[in-house]
């Protein structure tokens, strides 16, 4: 019985995981509506806070966040020296 509950806890941890990577605006999405809920429960300052900083959109990595690294339109971000791919 136990077994069957952990590995039910794993399996849904992981389908979390892998909804979350692969559909960024439903982990938003998710994540709004738990802070929103936090709110009205009345939860402690540092949840309602953890929950608002995840429903924020983060920027793309890489050069700026820009999609095409191929140019001088494109600033070196700081793991990357100037001139270098």
């Amino acid at each position: 019985m136990i077994q069957s509950i952990l590995v039910a806890c794993a399996v849904v941890a992981c389908a979390l995981y892998w909804t979350g990577r692969l559909f960024p605006r439903a982990r938003l999405s998710a994540w709004g509506m738990i802070a929103a809920t936090l709110q009205r429960m009345g939860a402690p300052e540092r949840w309602r806070t953890i929950a608002a900083r995840r429903a924020t959109p983060r920027t793309g990595g890489g050069c700026g966040g820009c999609s095409g690294c191929a140019g001088a339109s494109c600033t070196p971000d700081k793991k990357q020296k100037a001139g270098s791919k």
